[in-house]
């Protein structure tokens, strides 16, 4: 058997490996545009999607910050815990972007099943592929030869930071505040760093900066990465 994935992005490179694990072939057709997968970006992942993605997938253990701990607060009960959730093993664990698809793309280039293709917008896919993953609706062939495109906003905005605080121990407990603007999250990657995450309804100006540092008082901030 043998299928092509259109676009090589983070999810396109999992679906890859897992085929390939398989002893599939798969051919990857990337867009004109190189991906530089953002360091600022962090992924969330729960126990059991993380021991499959480690048994199935690619071992990804030593890149992982386990979580476990969660505290929830509100602006509208004046900073009042609402919510703590905790667990002496781990609640779920949290990736950098780079490193995962840095790894992925590493394992993947090694493997004989798998080959990067160039981008040729005009190809017949239907006569060489048995299966077209489409994992990218921006794709010039997608937009030549895949017709339908539903999409959604959301009318909302993602702002994202890795700030360097002093050394935590146990700098295992995620913490979000649900501000009038929206859901801001802090999210341990290490002893020394934390993924920040904050979700804000609409298109008004946010200083992140303040919010970070009104919000993250007790990580003693000595960077915030833009």
């Amino acid at each position: 058997m043998k299928v092509c994935i259109l676009g090589n992005s983070l999810t396109s490179l999992t679906l890859a490996k897992t085929l390939v694990n398989q002893g599939i072939y798969v051919d990857m057709i990337p867009d004109n545009k190189t991906i530089r997968p953002d360091k600022l970006r962090t992924i969330g992942i729960s126990k059991s999607n993380l021991n499959f993605f480690n048994k199935h997938i690619l071992d990804i253990e030593n890149l992982t910050w386990k979580i476990k701990r969660i505290k929830i607060f509100s602006d509208h009960l004046q900073d009042k815990e609402i919510l703590n959730f905790q667990e002496d093993n781990n609640l779920f664990s949290i990736v950098q972007n780079s490193k995962l698809y840095k790894i992925l793309m590493l394992s993947l280039k090694k493997n004989v099943f798998f080959k990067l293709k160039k981008n040729n917008r005009y190809q017949n896919l239907s006569n060489n592929y048995d299966v077209v993953f489409n994992c990218n609706p921006n794709h010039l062939i997608t937009k030549k030869f895949f017709y339908k495109k539903i999409d959604k906003n959301y009318k909302s905005s993602a702002f994202v930071s890795i700030i360097e605080h002093k050394k935590i121990e146990k700098n295992h407990t995620a913490i979000q505040f649900f501000t009038k603007k929206g859901p801001l999250a802090f999210l341990p990657i290490s002893k020394t760093k934390t993924s920040i995450v904050y979700s804000v309804k609409g298109k008004d100006k946010i200083d992140f900066k303040s919010q970070i540092k009104k919000y993250g008082s007790k990580f003693h901030i000595t960077k915030i990465y833009e």
